[in-house]
């Protein structure tokens, strides 16, 4: 039988997926040049981002590489997944068809062969057999025509298997020969046809195994190249991350030892190390504070030695010009005692004038003499008290000069009081390696305070010596009052002494009352020596306290020449 089949449409098999896209590390970016020392801020450097930053950026490269090959194996996968599915579909399903058609083509063939051997009667039970395998076959091929990958070949194989129907069918009538003219007219007609439609099938099964073998090696070679872009991904996202984790490691070391080094050298007094950090970074902003905290450390302790010098060259001015002073106030006490003797001759006078005025009736010219002896030592006198006046005045003098420099002592105490204070606020902003500096600025200012105590205990001394001062000029000015009106007393005396005797119990009077000028004078003086020997305590008192002084400050020179700035 004859069955015309349409010629199949151009094969239209599913195409390969193409390989998926290489991924590629993400390119890191270019260095900036480093910003110059002293300029402005620049662009934004790798080493100035936080460090947070570096290191979440070394994460994200690896993150990265791990995503990315996690999205290529996924690709791959995928890729690989439908080939599979294609080449089930499309290459090793249809081959079904072809190995079907072959065992009805053989059946049908084996009827055709028998239809010249057995009876007549069982010829039309042949002929229906075949017929049913050669619509098997047809269907077999019309199944297999979406998938035809040779199209050539396919429509020679139905060409040829229309053409083997055909014969078969025209050498039926050659049974009636007899087997041996069946055979012959089979051998001559059918055969050459089953051959070429064996060769055909064979062919097309061929071509599909070719074709299965191409889509294997396909997929074989899309592994392999998934496997090297993911081991290259892998391998930079790798590479690129240890390389930022090693640079971010070495730049935070490095930047960590130069920080340390420096608090090392503070630690041991050297405050000219610093560090040289040139991010700006936690540990760049760090380093900056340092920096800052190192100057102005060096400036309190430039200003703690000059304070500590001025006040050393204050006490030494102090200490000279209280020796001065207490040798002016024994110089004092000596003119003290001086006038005090002079006192005690005119008393020993007055009372030899009393007596010649006894003995007035005796003798006027003894009285003269007398009177003339006692005017000298009431000029004596005057010029003694005089004299005592102007050294009183000069102890009143020094003793103000003394009350200055105390003044410059507690102005001296009262600013190294304030550096100290300075000092220990400095010393806590530079935390423990600012103890050691902290306990030297508590003993200065313990220091200065004593300092101020003994400039008011030696304020108080000399307010008291410059009252002691001024009523000593009082009563050293009764005393000249005194032996001037003695002086007058005489000179009256040597006038009138004609009038001797009317004038004597004035003149007794008088000396009486001389007499009493002159204990007066005794006692002021006594009182005057008492208070230049006080005042003469009270400096070296005072001198005790500035050599005190002189050697706290180079105490504390000594104590600030331990740092190195």
């Amino acid at each position: 039988m004859t069955t015309a089949f349409a010629a199949a449409p151009a094969e239209t098999s599913a195409p390969t997926a193409p390989f998926p896209p290489v991924a590629t590390a993400p390119a890191s970016p270019a260095p900036q040049a480093p910003t110059p020392a002293g300029g402005g801020r620049g662009p934004r450097r790798l080493r100035d981002l936080p460090i947070a930053v570096r290191v979440a950026s070394a994460l994200t490269v690896m993150g990265v590489a791990v995503v990315s090959v996690t999205v290529i194996a996924m690709s791959s996968s995928t890729t690989l997944a439908a080939d599979v599915e294609d080449l089930g579909e499309n290459i090793i399903a249809p081959q079904a068809y072809l190995v079907d058609a072959q065992r009805w083509f053989q059946a049908s063939r084996a009827r055709v062969l028998e239809y010249g051997m057995v009876a007549p009667e069982e010829r039309e039970a042949l002929a229906q057999d075949r017929a049913g395998f050669d619509a098997d076959v047809l269907k077999d091929f019309e199944d297999y025509e979406p998938f035809v990958i040779d199209r050539d070949v396919f429509d020679d194989l139905l060409d040829a298997y229309a053409r083997y129907q055909a014969a078969a069918d025209a050498i039926e009538p050659a049974a009636e020969l007899g087997s041996a003219g069946y055979h012959a007219a089979y051998a001559e007609q059918v055969r050459p046809l089953t051959t070429e439609v064996g060769d055909a099938l064979q062919a097309l099964v061929d071509s599909r195994n070719a074709k299965v073998g191409d889509r294997i090696d396909e997929a074989m070679t899309l592994s392999a190249a998934t496997d090297r872009v993911v081991l290259i991904v892998a391998g930079l996202g790798l590479l690129l991350g240890a390389a930022i984790g090693t640079l971010l490691v070495r730049g935070l070391v490095r930047d960590l030892r130069k920080v340390q080094r420096t608090i090392v050298a503070m630690g041991s007094g050297d405050l000219t190390v610093t560090a040289d950090v040139a991010s700006r970074d936690e540990l760049g902003r760090m380093a900056e504070s340092l920096g800052r905290a190192q100057t102005a450390l060096r400036g309190t302790l430039s200003g703690v030695v000059e304070s500590s010098m001025t006040v050393a060259s204050t006490a030494e001015e102090l200490s000279a010009g209280s020796n001065q002073v207490v040798a002016g106030s024994e110089e004092i006490s000596a003119q003290a005692g001086v006038v005090a003797a002079a006192a005690e001759q005119v008393s020993r006078n007055v009372q030899a004038v009393a007596a010649g005025a006894e003995q007035m009736g005796a003798s006027i010219r003894e009285i003269a003499q007398n009177a003339s002896e006692a005017a000298k030592v009431a000029s004596h006198a005057t010029g003694v008290a005089a004299t005592t006046n102007d050294q009183v005045s000069k102890l009143g003098v020094s003793s103000q000069e003394i009350g200055n420099v105390v003044k410059v002592i507690t102005s001296i105490a009262e600013q190294t009081n304030l550096l100290a204070l300075n000092a220990t606020i400095e010393a806590a902003r530079a935390g423990d390696a600012g103890k050691g500096f902290a306990v030297v600025a508590g003993e200065v200012k313990d220091l200065a305070q004593e300092t101020a105590r003994a400039t008011e205990d030696i304020a108080r001394r000399v307010e008291a010596i410059q009252a002691d001062t001024t009523g000593a000029v009082a009563a050293i000015g009764e005393i000249s009052r005194i032996v001037a009106e003695i002086n007058d007393f005489q000179l009256t005396i040597a006038s009138a002494v004609e009038e001797q005797t009317a004038t004597t119990n004035e003149m007794s009077r008088s000396v009486a009352e001389a007499a009493t000028g002159s204990g007066e004078i005794a006692a002021n003086i006594t009182g005057v020596a008492g208070a230049a020997s006080e005042s003469s305590r009270a400096l070296a008192a005072n001198g005790q306290a500035i050599a005190e002084l002189a050697r706290i400050s180079e105490d504390l020179r000594a104590r600030v020449s331990t740092f190195t700035y």
